[in-house]
């Protein structure tokens, strides 16, 4: 029984850790994003040469072809906080079973002591 107490202590522990990267990769693709739509924003409103940094270079590109990689990037993006969402939406179900767990079995070995 101290075996299956034990596993499931790890299994939670595991799981909390889990949980909480999938949320620091989802705070980071969410501030992602924003600077991608700041930089649509941008493109939009200007009127004069556009930029592209491209590893340590600045280059210059048309309008029409950045406002393209940035839609295409922010796609892709999205598509990865999705698949972010719906593994988090899992992890913490696990993660609620699992606490589940060790509660019931918190409350069986108390009643367990106090009877015996």
């Amino acid at each position: 029984m101290a075996e299956d107490v034990q596993q499931i202590v790890n299994e939670y522990s595991t799981l909390q850790q889990q949980v909480q990267l999938l949320m620091a990769q989802r705070q980071q693709f969410d501030m992602q994003l924003k600077e991608i739509d700041a930089a649509m924003t941008e493109v939009d409103k200007s009127t004069g040469a556009v930029y592209r940094a491209v590893g340590g270079v600045m280059v210059l590109r048309d309008k029409a072809s950045v406002k393209a990689d940035l839609a295409k990037e922010k796609e892709e993006l999205s598509g990865r906080i999705e698949f972010l969402d719906r593994q988090e939406k899992k992890m913490t179900e696990r993660f609620t079973a699992s606490r589940k767990k060790l509660e019931e079995l918190a409350k069986s070995q108390k009643a367990g002591t106090l009877g015996g």
